[in-house]
């Protein structure tokens, strides 16, 4: 233990000097606030991270400042716009102001009329002297004394031509020659028209009556028709089967000719109006409607003349391609489901029939053996077995007659394509009407 007289008393002397020795190693104190050191040492860390992100984003701020207004000072002052102009519409553009400019200048055109008729007047009666000077000019008392003087007789000389002005017009080369005409474009080439069925019948005739005898009318009447195409237009829609069994049973289809068909060499055929017809089937790879041009069918009403006939070609769609676009549409979905069903339910049937009873192996086989009960359950599982794959089959059988189609509407733009060409054989028709 120690005693208070054995606690070391700092004497009154030292004291007063550990003072002095404070004010000598600092002579200028300094305020509580300016004591940034002072103050900074009493932040928490957080706190100084702040006070350095906020004189981070200051300093940052200051600079883009100072770049933005030496950026700003040295721009020159935009233009200012000019001021629209008032279109002021005059009043000489008005109605009523060319009506009086108009009469104006009518009535000077009389005046200058009158005054020119007044000159003439006073030139055959002797009062001007043509080709005398003013002086000359005497004016009787009262008459003709507001005529203005006559007309010099003789116009001044024109300057002559000096003589550099001369030389360089001797030495100005001629005008340069306009540029020739370009050549005309060949004109497009005609298009030549063969005449209607009726026109070739009757031209037909015409040479048979010529030859004469019964060797003209027996003989048969034809126009040869080369490979061309002609534009036509579906008068029926399809729905082509896509399955195997669609080429064996195709659709037919009928389209009616609009324009006269287009055949080689800038030449045309009046087929407009007629009827072809034609084998359509579905395609599923191409998603297309396959069609064979089966006929073609016309009518002449004013030669009585009829045409139908075999033809050979296809249907081209407005793509370019052969054959028609469609939508692929299947129905068979469901049907392909219930399908599923009835397989899933003949497979549990015969697992569960083969569960029933006891099985035993000898060397002569193997002996199943049922008692009452699980031959009765064997039994109605063998049924839904059997029942599930006939009504399988039956599915799939749905599924195969609903197969894809390809769906093609009524109304559609085609180009029929003749691929070989043929005589058509024009027949006239029974009697004289139709």
């Amino acid at each position: 233990m120690t005693t208070p007289e054995d606690t070391p008393q700092t004497s009154p002397a030292a004291t007063p000097r550990a003072g002095g020795d404070e004010s000598l190693n600092d002579t200028s104190p300094r305020p509580a606030l300016l004591d940034l050191r002072a103050q900074w040492s009493k932040l928490t860390s957080d706190q100084k991270l702040r006070t350095k992100q906020l004189g981070v984003v200051s300093t940052i701020a200051l600079l883009g400042l100072g770049l933005y207004t030496a950026s700003s000072s040295g721009k020159k002052e935009a233009p200012k716009a000019p001021q629209a102009s008032n279109l002021d519409m005059g009043a000489g553009l008005r109605g009523d102001s060319l009506e009086v400019k108009l009469r104006g200048d009518l009535q000077k055109i009389l005046d200058g009329q009158s005054l020119l008729g007044d000159r003439v007047t006073a030139i055959e009666e002797g009062k001007v002297v043509p080709g005398g000077s003013a002086g000359a000019h005497t004016p009787a008392a009262g008459d003709g004394g507001d005529l203005p003087p006559a007309i010099p007789g003789e116009a001044p000389a024109y300057p002559p031509v000096p003589r550099e002005a001369k030389g360089a017009a001797d030495e100005i080369p001629a005008p340069p020659t306009p540029p020739a005409a370009p050549p005309a474009p060949p004109a497009p080439p005609t298009e030549r028209q063969i005449g209607a069925i009726g026109a070739a019948t009757a031209a037909q005739g015409a040479e048979g009556g010529a030859s004469g005898g019964a060797a003209s009318k027996k003989g048969k009447r034809t126009i040869y028709l080369p490979p061309g195409f002609m534009k036509a237009r579906l008068l029926t829609g399809i729905d082509a089967l896509a399955s195997r069994d669609a080429t064996s049973n195709p659709e037919p289809i009928i389209a009616r000719v609009q324009a006269p068909a287009v055949l080689p060499n800038e030449v045309k055929a009046n087929l407009a109006g007629c009827f072809v017809i034609g084998n359509a089937t579905g395609s599923l790879a191409k998603e297309r409607v396959e069609i064979q041009l089966v006929s073609i069918s016309c009518v002449d009403f004013e030669s009585h003349a009829v045409v139908d006939q075999a033809i050979k070609g296809f249907f081209v769609d407005a793509d370019g391609k052969k054959g028609l676009s469609g939508k692929v549409v299947t129905r068979a979905g469901a049907t392909l489901a219930r399908s599923f069903i009835a397989g899933t339910i003949a497979g549990i049937s015969q697992s569960v029939e083969g569960s029933f009873g006891s099985l035993s192996t000898s060397a002569l086989g193997s002996v199943r053996s049922l008692d009452a009960g699980d031959a009765v359950k064997t039994g109605i599982a063998g049924g839904l077995s059997k029942s599930s794959d006939k009504l399988t089959d039956f599915y799939l059988d749905l599924a195969r007659q609903a197969g894809p189609v390809v769906e093609v509407g009524a109304a559609k733009d085609v180009v029929v394509v003749i691929q070989e060409g043929l005589a058509l054989e024009i027949k006239p028709s029974v009697g004289s009407k139709f």
